[in-house]
């Protein structure tokens, strides 16, 4: 399957499961689109594109991007498969299933650790936050 075909895919069936992304799709150059869905206080972009024919999700907050990780890293080897784990993925993130950390030194990133496991974790000199995306 080449890019084009990837994302003529991939992109359909995001958008029918969370239509509230149908306004924020950015096509690229190179038959990629992205997807940057800004949190309701403006303080956290989450996004996901097609480049080089992977579902990437990621997080754009203090930098260009804090966070991302592919869905190949969860054991999807096939687009269906990156799209089960990217529905999970993205549904436990915008519907406040899943925590957010933000940390001084790392940025934004989704977390399953307890926060006191993150806080045993830190550096010494970080400072942490704990957010659901209902709180960006």
């Amino acid at each position: 399957m080449g890019q084009k075909e990837f994302t003529e895919y991939i992109i359909p069936k995001v958008l029918d499961n969370f239509p509230q992304f149908k306004g924020s799709c950015v096509v690229k150059p190179n038959d990629i689109i992205d997807i940057e869905y800004k949190s309701n206080k403006g303080k956290l972009i989450f996004w996901l594109t097609t480049q080089d024919r992977e579902i990437t999700l990621g997080f754009t907050g203090d930098t260009e991007c804090d966070w991302h990780t592919h869905m190949s890293l969860f054991g999807a080897n096939t687009p269906d498969e990156e799209l089960v784990g990217a529905m999970d993925f993205i549904d436990k993130i915008i519907n406040n299933k899943k925590t957010i950390v933000h940390s001084s030194t790392q940025g934004y990133y989704p977390t399953d650790d307890t926060i006191d496991e993150i806080k045993e974790e830190r550096e010494q000199d970080e400072s942490l936050e704990f957010f659901k995306w209902a709180d960006l």
